[in-house]
């Protein structure tokens, strides 16, 4: 595969702005010459995600994650490398020389899969509507289900025929490979006999459809007996079920102030036929930050409405944990005298449920009333049980105001003093401060030393010559000339003096790129790299921004490097020699 030229790279970094890509994800804040975010990439109150026009970079200093543009969009938009660049490439209007990146013949592109979808879509649509292939049945349950033929085609429902290929043999017809049909979850393959069969059968299908109005995956009910009842597409290239939301792609334009969340799709349509055209529902898992995050960027406050049994009680305390790490404000709704949104509205109308959300509790309160059920504030121990509980709970709150105000809330119902209650809260905060202090140095002395570190594995084996790398490393990157440059009085720096793998093939890479193209730019690393080890690659880069950099540096660098290389040949070729030299250098150091 061709690869695609360093000045196209460039060209496409230089009209993608990262300040102007990014604010188009996240709310940015100016902080001197930076800009400051909450991390897209894990759940944080404080922002942590830092964008550096300067070196048009980025890098959380909370989870590690960084990059360039180029590895943004690939982590946010979930693209492999040449799909992220070809997207830049489109948004800022660069043309990729034809041929050049295409991975044809490997992998199905997601241009391909996102037709097959389409397709798909179109032919399960047809069934329920034409009646073909037994789509009557599953006409007659929708409808029996109490969903309107407006709301059938808006959502565009269709019907999966009871059949081990009625699906495949139209897409056949239509050019698609049984393996494309793989990929895409469209079709098994049997274990046994290794034939192949559609994956939905005799069922209703829900296409699940990004906010770019894709359709990305599918789920389907069964009519019948089958289980499992919802069967939903697995991870795809262009589908992470942690990601994406059903019914988002309508829910986003009338979200401004709150979105209600529920657990299954029939739900969902349920409420947008009654005219709330806010509801989403999670795609089979239970609610991620991903998911939460995503829902941040819609808007500012979250109504829980799960099923009232247990498990669905069970997500929902899941759920405000994970919504509330995102900062959003979190309330829950308690349907009574039916088990979920779509029974309640049956039988007391949108009226009586507008009403219902208008009442829907804090997560303090829906806290509060779990406590107080389990415990008889009456009795002594009972009581001392349950403050425990709601100190622990208080103690987690960022917010000095919000704790207030449950400090009082508590204490009212537990019949003690305020002062009781926030003297334990504050107690125990104290000590998680502290716990928290302490394991923080221990990790940092750890990482110092090079314990747990899975980028370079042979870091805690190499300390003194990964310390010289990553220098010397570092400074490559942010000042290319120095890749090819011989440190005076050291020699050319070689493959062979770098004692780490990682090191060595970092070396090897960027030395690549820059014989190639006469320069070095960080986004022609990464179909080399793994994300995780290009957010390494930025960091070095970053610690070399505040410190000295210039030839004698280099040279010292280099030449500490070599001789711990030099070190490691002896003790390989003449282990004798190795251990004198050892003995020498303890004898000079007492």
């Amino acid at each position: 595969m061709p690869k695609i030229p360093l000045s196209v790279i460039e060209e496409i970094k230089y009209r993608s702005d990262i300040e102007d890509v990014i604010s188009r994800y996240l709310t940015l804040k100016r902080v001197g010459s930076n800009f400051t975010a909450l991390c897209p990439f894990h759940s944080e109150r404080t922002p942590s995600f830092t964008v550096f026009p300067s070196t048009q970079s980025f890098y959380c200093f909370g989870c590690g994650v960084g990059g360039d543009v180029i590895s943004f969009i690939m982590r946010i938009e979930n693209l492999d490398y040449i799909s992220a660049l070809r997207y830049l490439a489109d948004r800022a209007g660069v043309t990729i020389p034809e041929g050049v990146g295409d991975d044809s013949g490997k992998t199905i592109s997601r241009q391909r899969l996102l037709d097959m979808n389409r397709d798909a879509a179109r032919f399960y649509r047809d069934a329920l509507f034409d009646g073909k292939y037994g789509g009557d049945a599953g006409m007659a349950y929708l409808l029996q289900r109490g969903v309107p033929p407006p709301i059938i085609k808006r959502f565009g429902l269709g019907f999966a025929p009871d059949s081990f290929d009625a699906m495949s043999s139209h897409m056949h017809s239509l050019g698609y490979t049984d393996t494309e049909l793989v990929s895409g979850c469209l079709r098994g393959v049997s274990r046994n006999s290794g034939r192949y069969f559609d994956m939905f059968r005799g069922r209703v299908m829900f296409p699940i459809i990004d906010t770019l109005n894709r359709v990305v995956a599918f789920g389907g009910r069964t009519i019948g007996n089958a289980e499992p009842k919802y069967l939903n597409s697995s991870d795809t290239a262009i589908f992470k079920k942690s990601r994406n939301l059903f019914a988002l792609n309508f829910a986003r334009r009338h979200c401004a102030e709150e979105l209600i969340l529920c657990e299954g799709y029939m739900d969902v349509i349920a409420l947008h036929a009654a005219g709330f055209e806010n509801a989403i529902a999670t795609l089979g898992t239970a609610l991620t930050p991903e998911q939460a995050r995503l829902m941040k960027k819609y808007t500012k406050r979250v109504i829980i409405n799960y099923d009232s049994d247990e498990s669905g009680q069970r997500a929902a305390n899941r759920a405000i944990e994970v919504l509330s790490e995102v900062g959003l404000e979190v309330r829950i709704l308690r349907l009574s005298g039916a088990k979920d949104p779509d029974e309640y509205i049956k039988k007391f109308g949108a009226d009586k449920f507008r009403l219902a959300l208008s009442g829907s509790r804090t997560k303090f309160d829906y806290f509060m009333d779990k406590v107080t059920s389990r415990y008889d504030l009456d009795n002594a121990d009972d009581k001392i049980s349950a403050i425990k509980e709601i100190t622990n709970y208080i103690s987690e709150v960022r917010s000095e105001a919000e704790r207030e105000i449950y400090i009082a809330m508590a204490a009212k119902a537990a019949g003690i003093s305020e002062t009781s209650i926030k003297n334990d809260v504050l107690f125990i905060i104290n000590k998680k401060r502290k716990e928290k202090k302490k394991k923080e140095l221990e990790m940092v002395h750890r990482a110092a030393a090079g314990y747990g570190d899975r980028i370079n594995l042979d870091k805690i084996k190499e300390l003194r010559a990964a310390s010289c790398e990553e220098a010397l490393l570092g400074m490559m990157m942010a000042f290319p000339e120095y890749i090819g440059k011989e440190p005076t009085g050291v020699g050319r720096i070689s493959p062979d003096d770098f004692l780490t793998s990682f090191g060595r093939r970092v070396y090897e890479a960027i030395k690549q790129v820059y014989e190639e193209s006469g320069g070095f730019d960080i986004g022609a690393l990464p179909d080399k790299f793994t994300q995780d080890e290009i957010s390494r690659l930025v960091k070095l880069i970053l610690d070399r921004q505040n410190l000295r950099n210039d030839d004698e540096v280099f040279a010292e660098y280099a030449a500490a490097l070599k001789r711990e290389a030099q070190e490691r040949r002896i003790a390989k070729e003449d282990p004798l020699e190795y251990v004198r030299r050892l003995r020498e250098e303890n004898k000079k150091s007492i």
